[in-house]
């Protein structure tokens, strides 16, 4: 971002007297953000029943929330240059920790929602901020292990959610979904409150800065993200409201371009996303965001459709992907001082692809222990990719472009989730109706294998149905049943093998990086270790 006052942002800000704590405060709001996005979606059946809500009124439950981060990442950057991000963090920390107490004790659907947005308000403070405090605060030996602190998050916060709600459900209350969080807030508040610098207000930026481009800007990209998220529920461009947050956002969008455009110091730095190798880079960070929701989801709708698994049991398989976090993450911040950044992305995407093959022969059968493997490589792979694109990304960028950075990283963070996310609904929905199809197609009533394998299931069910009829029809059921378990196995293979090219299409795009161009200021990271 080009700085109104030039002085203040004209050298890298010096480090704070605590780096550590700034590094564990990434970390810990990050990770509640994540966490918080996820356990708001898995616990949403228990949400809906406690406010009496119905599924199509429940479904805008997690997008306030979500939504909500999107429309505060630009103007936190402009808040944060203003105001510092030490007191924007300690002002979102608060509205987070205090909506979250206060979700549970909605009365009605129109409360919820009101609260579900200021906490997204509160906690999309956390990651664009944090990131750019990376950027401009740390010292140069420890900026790779703020990004793998960062990095680690996304992985360790998406895939432990299933196992603390279902444990919550099961033996306290589901109010804890959100009660964890003012409790996280609490530490939060003290690693902001210690571990980032104390510096003025900016007044002169205050007075001079783009907060009308900013507000257009998020504006436009929260109600393109709205749009997508509802999208699949409302079937696409056959519905009004989808066409409409779409068009709207789009236009609002390039009304922030044209207007950016117009200023002699504009809020974003375009000129950064020219430079050599970055838009490669954003395509790099919004696969890798794409290959971490499939892990997640995959497996997880899988277990749970066809395997009739609980939030509980299901988590007990993606701790496989979550736990080892903790040894992957310092491993890659040690190794990115030590190896060329490009071949640690090719490394990581390759890893990863890997664990979706192996998972791509996946049956009906699969329980969570056969996910073990393939959840393990993909978990490495990820968490690899994902600190090395950003590692290499701070090589294009000096400390002047920090705030920019931290923008860059959010949205391409929540638009590469969301774009997953609706993708890989999308895509594995027509997968099962077409699998469905063509299986259904090699079932027919007049068939005699067919016949065999209904009467098979009523000797089965026999004993506990009354007269042949109904134990026939329960047998037509379960035949039924099977066939859906089986459409819906292949829909997950499927998505599999769509997450592998994309890994595929990474490593391709790592052979098209350069290294960094020179630019006006000190990059803002010591140098690349020797290829």
């Amino acid at each position: 971002m080009n700085a109104v006052a030039g002085t203040a942002t004209a050298t890298p800000a010096q480090p704070a007297n605590l780096p550590w704590l700034g590094i564990v405060a990434v970390l810990v709001g990050a990770v509640a953000t994540t966490l918080t996005s996820r356990l708001t979606s898995i616990g949403l059946a228990d949400l809906r029943g406690a406010i009496g809500a119905g599924f199509d009124e429940g479904a805008w439950i997690p997008t306030a929330f979500s939504a909500s981060q999107m429309m505060i990442g630009p103007l936190a950057i402009f808040l944060g240059r203003a105001f510092t991000p030490r007191r924007v963090l300690l002002v979102g920390c608060v509205v987070y920790g205090l909506a979250e107490f206060l979700i549970p004790f909605s009365p009605d659907l129109r409360t919820l929602i009101v609260l579900q947005v200021f906490a997204g308000l509160g906690s999309g403070t956390f990651i664009p901020l944090t990131a750019s405090f990376i950027l401009l605060s740390l010292p140069r030996n420890l900026w790779p292990w703020g990004l793998a602190a960062y990095a680690m998050n996304i992985i360790l916060g998406l895939n432990v959610a299933s196992s603390l709600e279902g444990w919550y459900v099961e033996h306290v209350t589901w109010d804890w979904i959100f009660w964890q969080n003012t409790v996280v807030a609490f530490p939060l508040f003290a690693l902001y409150w210690f571990g980032l610098r104390r510096l003025p207000i900016d007044r002169e930026y205050l007075r001079g800065g783009d907060f009308r481009g900013m507000l257009i800007g998020a504006s436009g990209f929260t109600l393109v993200f709205i749009g997508l998220d509802q999208g699949d529920r409302l079937d696409w461009f056959s519905s009004t409201l989808v066409v409409t947050l779409l068009a709207s956002g789009v236009m609002l969008l390039g009304l922030f371009l044209l207007h950016e455009s117009t200023l002699d110091t504009p809020s974003v730095d375009f000129g950064l996303l020219v430079r050599r190798n970055v838009f490669v880079l954003i395509v790099l960070v919004l696969a890798t965001r794409f290959l971490v929701t499939s892990s997640n989801t995959l497996v997880a709708n899988y277990l749970i459709q066809v395997r009739g698994l609980r939030p509980l049991e299901v988590g007990n398989a993606l701790l496989w992907v979550a736990l080892p976090q903790l040894i992957i993450a310092p491993t890659v911040a040690w190794l990115l001082n030590r190896i060329d950044a490009r071949f640690a992305i090719g490394t990581g995407f390759a890893i990863a692809t890997a664990g979706f093959l192996l998972a791509t022969g996946i049956t009906s059968q699969w329980v969570e222990g056969n996910f073990s493997l393939a959840l393990l490589l993909q978990a490495v792979g990820e968490t690899l990719e994902l600190t090395a694109v950003i590692y290499f990304f701070g090589h294009h960028v000096g400390p002047t472009d920090g705030i920019t950075f931290g923008a860059i990283i959010q949205t391409a963070r929540l638009f590469g989730g969301e774009l997953g996310t609706s993708l890989l609904i999308m895509f594995t929905r027509k997968a099962e109706q077409w699998h469905s199809n063509l299986i259904g197609q090699h079932v027919t009533v007049n068939d005699p294998v067919t016949a065999e394998r209904i009467a098979a299931y009523a000797r089965v069910v026999g004993s506990a149905s009354q007269g042949a009829g109904e134990a026939e029809a329960r047998g037509a059921g379960l035949l039924s049943s099977t066939i859906r378990a089986q459409a819906y196995t292949l829909s997950i293979l499927d998505g599999f093998l769509l997450a592998s090219c994309v890994g595929v299409l990474g490593v391709a795009l790592v052979l098209l990086l350069r290294e960094p161009p020179v630019i006006a200021t000190a990059p803002a990271v010591p140098p690349l270790p020797p290829s």
